[in-house]
Parts: C-alpha cells; sequence; structure tokens
C-alpha cells in the first residue's frame, strides 16, 4: 500500500495507448485500431482510479462504469469510445455479458487476490474478459494456501502452471504438508517451492518500502486486548456447550495433516465465522430473532422497551467501542496538526456515499486549499 503500483499502472497504460495509437496513424494497420483497457476493483477504489488518470495521464480517457444497471446499460454502448473503462469486481460479475464481447487492450486487477478462488462465481467471470495484455496488482497474493496463486496465474497466463489438479499434485501437497516444518517429506517440500520460485518469479515484479524511500521508519505494530462485553461471553457460553462446539472440535482433534476434506470441516469454518462475528458484535449472530435477542438482553439486565435498540448499543461490543474512541484521538491530533500549519484543506469523510464522497474529493482537489476544514463524521452504526 502507498508503494507506487497505481501510478506505475497509469504510466503502463499511457505508454501503451499512445504507442497504439501512433502506430495506427502512421500504418492504419487493423492490429493497431483503438482498444479500451479495462480496470477491475474493489467499489471503494474505482474513483481513485479515475481521478488518478485524470491527474497524470492526459492523454486517456477514463470513465467509470458502476451505478445501477440503468446507468451501466447507457455506458455499456459506448465502452470502445474510451480509453479506461474502470469498474467493479461485482460489476464484472453481473455484466460479463456485457464485457465478454468487447476486446481490451490491456486488462488490470487491482486487489487481484479477490480471485484466489477458482471456483466462485466472480472468478470465473473475471477470467471470461478477453485482453492483449493482463496485469494483476495484490499486496498479498497468497493468504492462505499455495493453490491461491494457480488462480491468480490462470487468469495471466491460462495453463502456465497447469491444471488445477496437476499444480496441486506437483506444488500445492508437497508444500503444505511442510508447512510446520516438522513433516518427513521436507526435502520434497523444499524441492516443490524451489521449482515454483523458478516458475513464476520471472512474472513477478515486488516493491518494498525500502525501494521507494530509504528513510521511511518501520512499522509499528501495537497489540490493543479487548475483553469481552457481558452480552459476548453468554454468548460465547452457550456456544460451548453446543452441539456446534462439540463437532468441530471433535473434527480438529481427528484431522491429520494428510487427512481428506469431510462434511464435519465445514463445520468448523462455519464456527469460527460465527465465533468471528460474535467478537464484533453480538447483533450480527442474533440477527432478527427477537426471541434470542430478548433472552440475550435479560441476561445483561437491560431495562429498556425496544430491544433492537438495546441490542445495537455500541458497549455491548468493546472492539468498536475502542476504534470510536481511536477515530475520534486521530482526528483531534490530524486537526491540530493541520491547524499549526496554516494553508490547508482537511477532509474527513467516513461512511459516505460512493458518489457524494467522489464529489467531495473532485470539489476538494480542483480548488486552491485554503484553512477551511470540511468534516462529515458519522457516528458508527450497525
Amino acid at each position: 500500500m502507498g508503494l507506487g503500483k497505481t501510478l506505475q499502472s497509469i504510466c503502463i497504460l499511457a505508454s501503451k495507448h499512445h504507442e497504439r495509437a501512433m502506430r495506427h496513424k502512421e500504418t492504419n494497420s487493423p492490429d493497431s485500431v483503438h482498444l479500451p483497457s479495462l480496470i477491475v476493483c474493489p467499489p471503494t477504489l474505482t474513483g481513485h482510479w479515475y481521478y488518478e488518470i485524470l491527474k497524470y495521464a492526459e492523454n486517456l480517457k477514463p470513465v467509470m462504469y458502476v451505478g445501477n444497471a440503468r446507468d451501466r446499460q447507457r455506458i455499456a454502448a459506448k465502452l470502445n469510445s474510451y480509453d479506461v473503462v474502470i469498474t467493479s469486481y461485482e460489476v464484472v460479475r453481473n455484466d460479463i455479458a456485457q464485457l465478454e464481447p468487447v476486446d481490451w487492450h490491456y486488462c488490470i486487477l487491482d486487489e487481484g487476490h479477490v480471485i484466489k478462488n477458482a471456483r466462485t462465481k466472480l472468478t470465473k467471470s473475471v477470467k471470461r474478459v478477453r485482453a492483449h495484455h493482463r496485469l494483476i496488482l495484490s499486496g498479498t497474493p497468497i493468504q492462505n494456501h499455495v493453490l491461491e496463486l494457480w488462480s491468480l496465474f490462470d487468469f495471466l497466463m491460462p495453463g502456465f502452471l497447469g491444471s488445477e489438479h496437476s499444480f496441486n499434485e506437483r506444488f500445492g501437497k508437497p508444500i503444505l504438508s511442510n508447512r510446520d516444518g516438522k513433516s518427513k517429506n521436507g526435502e520434497a517440500a523444499a524441492l516443490a517451492l524451489e521449482a515454483l520460485h523458478k516458475q513464476v518469479l520471472p512474472f513477478l515484479l515486488r516493491r518494498l518500502k525500502e525501494d521507494v524511500l530509504d528513510d521511511l521508519p518501520p512499522k509499528i505494530v501495537q497489540d490493543y486486548y479487548c475483553e469481552l462485553s457481558d452480552m459476548q461471553k453468554n454468548l460465547y457460553d452457550e456456544f460451548s456447550k453446543s452441539n456446534a462446539h462439540s463437532s468441530a472440535t471433535s473434527t480438529v482433534q481427528s484431522s491429520g495433516a494428510e487427512a481428506k476434506a469431510s462434511p464435519g470441516q465445514q463445520h468448523v469454518f462455519q464456527s469460527l465465522q460465527y465465533l468471528r462475528k460474535l467478537c464484533n458484535h453480538p447483533a450480527l449472530v442474533l440477527k432478527e430473532d427477537a426471541q434470542a435477542i430478548s433472552s440475550a438482553l435479560a441476561k445483561v439486565g437491560y431495562q429498556g422497551t425496544n430491544p433492537t435498540e438495546g441490542l445495537r448499543e455500541i458497549q455491548h461490543a468493546p472492539k468498536l467501542l475502542a476504534l470510536k474512541y481511536l477515530r475520534h484521538n486521530c482526528i483531534q491530533i490530524i486537526t491540530d496538526i493541520f491547524n499549526s500549519i496554516g494553508n490547508f484543506c482537511l477532509i474527513v469523510v467516513l461512511a459516505m456515499a460512493i458518489q457524494a464522497r467522489l464529489r467531495l474529493l473532485a470539489k476538494a482537489n480542483s480548488s486552491k486549499p485554503t484553512i477551511q476544514q470540511i468534516q462529515s463524521f458519522h457516528s458508527i452504526a450497525f
């Protein structure tokens, strides 16, 4: 993050589109006609890409292919008239029928690890996009399993790493078996990892923070521990006595490193998902179960008349309460710093609709900075 991947990609697009236009102007050959490029990113980044292209690449004409179905349909008829089309993964999944017939010059996936699971509809849709050149930008190309790397390369160069099955047999299983360093097949795992590195490293460009700025300080990580609220403790105790807990525990204890996937493992993931939601806020697990909500509130001595509002109170989630305090402290520190500087325009935008946020940012970026502060604070809502 912040190491220049976006700007590098914009430079590539600007250069290649210019070269292609000049070649077509000189030769008028069919293989150099204008082709648009496609950028796929999370929805929160579409505006960032759009304004960065406007800022740094004057020869590129970008468009955001976002919004409701009617807005997208209106843009879809004119995709070839733009140089860069910026859209989100969800839109690609829903509109692949409109995007697949287009011949794209470049297809760039920002936060490309989104397609790590080769079996999802989203991943399959993204891989149906036809492009002459493909790039993936990611800070975390492999998060859990080496098979995720296969899915990324299956988009970049289909067939380069073989089929998913052959890749798993050659690389996945040996590497995974030695993940804890205690496998008897440690040598085979090391050889598999070395062979995989030799095959994929020529196609990876990695930037470290020391490559960007030598005097950047080391990252400081501070762990802040939050105790569970009384409601979270009660719900956790109920879960620990449930059949789901017993089933998950027995599955984990009986599964070895080489055990095949079983239906019981699905219960383990469901249990972990439940506990993760519970740690964030009890409302995520109680949902709209009126009886369960009333029972949980009664156990913590709730005296109010509106169970829904009582459940959503932030004191039931110390983690979010800590984040709220941290947010307020950071805002105050930033405000004090900029107040001491003088000429500036401070914008703090939280939980705003994406289009409203983009309009506000565009207005601020196009105007001369002043002492005026534009602050928009939104309380945490569940």
